[in-house]
C-alpha cells in the first residue's frame, strides 16, 4: 500500500523536535506501507523559486519543498498550495500514485488533503493529536476557523483521534464520522527499564542501602530522589510555574529530591525564579535532549511529574511507562484513560496542594510500584509495532471496504 503523508506540524530546521511523533507514527506501519512526507516550508537566502528535497528516514522518504517565501502573506499561501500540487506530481512521477492520504492533525494542511479529494477523488484519514478542541480552547476554536477544521474533519474517511476524551471533544465541536482511537507510542527497544547495579559495582562505587525499605541506591542518586519533567515549558498549557511554586514550598519540608527539567525551549523566567528563590540546589535544567539522552533520563528517575492544564496523550507519560517510572499527573485531556493508580498518581487540574501531597507520597512510596509491570502494560498498549499495525489494518479497511 502507498501513502501520502501531510503533516501540518514537521519538524524543521528551525524546530526539530515539532511534530516528531507523527514521524515516529509514520516510521511504525509494516514494511508492506510505502510512506512519503510531503512538506511544504520556507527556505533562507534563496536564489531560485522553490527547490526540492528527498531527505531519507527510518521507514519513509520526505520530499521537502523549500520556497522563496513571497513577502505579501496572501500570495505565500498560493505559492504553497501550488507546491503542494506541484509535490503530489513530482511524488506520482518519482515513487507512486498514493492508494490514501494519510492527514496528521487537521490545520492547516487538511485543507490540501480536502482539495485532492474533490478535484482528484483522494480519499484521506486523519489522526488527531491537537489540544484545540480542548474545553480551555473554546474561545481559540470560533467562527471560520471552526468552520474549516470541522469541514476538513468530517470529509475525512476515518479519524483516529489519540485519546478517547479527545474524540468526545471533537464530536462535542460538530464533528460527526467514525473514530477509531489509537493511541501515541514508543520505541520501547529504546526507552527500557534501568538495570540494576551487579554486586562488583555496588561496591566500587561505594552504594549504600536504604534500611526502611531494604533497597540498594547508587551514587548517581546519591540520598536523593529524582524527579523528571520533560515539556516545551510553555506555560499555559504545560503549568511549570505551577510546579515551582510547589517545589518551594516541598524545599520547606525536605531536601531529599531533585527536580530534573529537560526542555524544548529556553526558560529565562523560570531560571530566575529558581535563582530568586535559592533552589539551583534542586532544580535542575537540562535543555534540549537526543532520544537516547532522554531515555536514560527517565532510567535515573524515580517518578515523572506533569502538571498540566489540558494534553490529549502526552508521549512522555507512554515514555516514562515504557521506562517502568509511575507518574504524577493532573487528569485532563485523555491521562485518566491510561493512568491508574498501578502506575502513579492523578490529581486535579490546577490543584498545587494534592501536587504537593503526591510528590511527597512518591518520594516516600516511589520505590513500592511494580515498574515491570507499568513497562509490561507499555508494552502491550504503546509499543510501535502494535500501534503501526492498528494504523495498516485502519487503512486496509479504507482502501479495501
Amino acid at each position: 500500500m502507498n501513502i501520502l503523508h501531510l503533516l501540518s506540524w514537521f519538524p524543521t530546521p528551525d524546530d526539530p523536535t515539532l511534530g516528531n511523533f507523527c514521524v515516529r507514527m509514520i516510521d511504525a506501519l509494516p514494511e508492506d506501507c510505502h510512506s512519503v512526507i510531503l512538506s511544504v516550508c520556507d527556505g533562507k537566502d534563496m536564489t531560485k523559486s522553490f527547490e526540492v528535497k528527498e531527505i531519507p528516514g527510518a521507514h519513509h522518504t520526505h520530499v521537502q519543498i523549500y520556497i522563496r517565501p513571497p513577502k505579501i502573506n496572501a500570495i505565500r499561501k498560493l505559492k504553497m498550495l501550488q507546491m503542494y500540487q506541484y509535490g503530489l506530481k513530482y511524488i506520482k512521477q518519482r515513487f507512486f500514485k498514493p492508494d490514501l492520504i494519510h492527514l496528521h492533525v487537521t490545520y492547516p494542511l487538511g485543507q490540501v488533503a480536502l482539495l485532492w479529494k474533490k478535484l482528484f477523488g483522494y480519499k484521506y484519514v486523519l489522526t488527531e493529536h491537537w489540544t484545540i478542541y480542548q474545553p480551555q480552547n473554546k474561545d481559540v476554536l470560533v467562527g471560520k476557523l471552526k468552520r474549516k477544521i470541522v469541514k476538513i474533519a468530517n470529509n475525512a474517511e476515518l479519524i483516529m483521534p489519540v485519546s478517547l476524551d479527545l474524540q468526545r471533544c471533537m464530536e462535542g465541536h460538530g464533528v460527526h464520522n467514525r473514530f477509531q482511537v489509537i493511541y501515541n507510542l514508543v520505541n520501547t527497544d529504546i526507552f527500557k527499564l534501568r538495570q540494576p547495579p551487579c554486586i562488583d559495582s555496588i561496591l566500587r562505587t561505594n552504594l549504600c542501602r536504604n534500611d526502611m525499605q531494604g533497597s540498594i541506591k547508587n551514587d548517581m542518586h546519591g540520598w536523593k530522589k529524582h524527579m523528571l519533567h520533560i515539556s516545551t515549558l510553555r506555560d499555559e498549557a504545560k503549568n511549570f510555574s505551577g510546579i515551582l511554586r510547589v517545589i518551594e514550598r516541598l524545599r520547606k519540608q525536605r531536601d531529599d529530591f531533585e527536580l530534573h527539567v529537560i526542555h524544548d525551549y529556553d526558560a529565562p523566567e523560570f531560571k530566575a525564579f529558581v535563582k530568586e528563590h535559592h533552589l539551583e540546589d534542586c532544580v535542575i535544567f537540562l535543555g534540549k535532549k537526543t532520544s537516547a539522552e532522554v531515555a536514560e533520563a527517565y532510567q535515573q528517575a524515580d517518578f515523572f511529574v506533569l502538571f498540566s492544564n489540558f494534553e490529549n496523550l502526552p508521549c512522555v507519560i507512554v515514555e516514562a511507562f515504557a521506562s517502568g517510572v509511575p507518574v504524577l499527573s493532573t487528569s485532563v485531556g485523555g491521562i485518566a484513560e491510561i493512568l491508574s493508580p498501578e502506575r502513579g498518581i492523578l490529581i486535579p487540574q490546577g490543584d498545587e496542594n494534592a501536587l504537593l501531597q503526591g510528590m511527597n507520597t512518591l518520594l516516600d512510596h516511589c520505590q513500592e510500584y511494580d515498574r515491570h509491570a507499568i513497562r509490561d502494560y507499555a508494552i502491550k498498549t504503546f509499543a510501535a509495532q502494535n500501534i503501526g499495525q492498528q494504523i495498516f489494518e485502519a487503512y486496509k479497511e479504507v482502501v479495501i471496504p
